[in-house]
Order: C-alpha cells, then sequence, then structure tokens
C-alpha cells in the first residue's frame, strides 16, 4: 500500500484530484494536514509522522550555528 499527501491551497484541485483518483479505482479522503512541532514529537502525539514530515522538521533548524560543548554544561560545572 502507498499513501501519498498532496497540499493544496485550492479546493477545486482536491476535487479534480479525487476525482480522478476514485476514476482510478483509488481510495481517497481527505484530512487536514499539520505541520509536526517541537511539543508534538515530544509527546508523539497524533499520526506517525511520514519521511517527509521528519525530514522537513528535522531540516528546519539545518542552517544554526551549534554551541560548543563546554558552553552547553556550563551551568553544571560549578
Amino acid at each position: 500500500m502507498t499513501t501519498v499527501i498532496i497540499k493544496f491551497d485550492s479546493d477545486k484541485k482536491t476535487l479534480l484530484l479525487m476525482q480522478l483518483a476514485e476514476e482510478l479505482g483509488l481510495s481517497v479522503k481527505t484530512q487536514e494536514f499539520v505541520e509536526l512541532d517541537a511539543l508534538a514529537m515530544a509527546r508523539g502525539i497524533g499520526s506517525k509522522a511520514t519521511d517527509e514530515e521528519l525530514i522537513n522538521y528535522l531540516n528546519k533548524d539545518i542552517d544554526e550555528e551549534g554551541i560548543p560543548l563546554e558552553q552547553a554544561f556550563a551551568k553544571y560545572n560549578k
């Protein structure tokens, strides 16, 4: 089984795509797409994340500069 997630801003395009899928004999359902956030990831709330959702979540801060290990644990080394 393959699941395809397609995001549209247009109700007309969504309806046309659903009609095409039904004509091809595919099962179709729509649901609201919710972006993952840190709280949902920590609590594990919601449906299982797709590979695309996980990649987007993990890559969103990829350009941020890390902090040195000593600085991260400075308050514990007193």
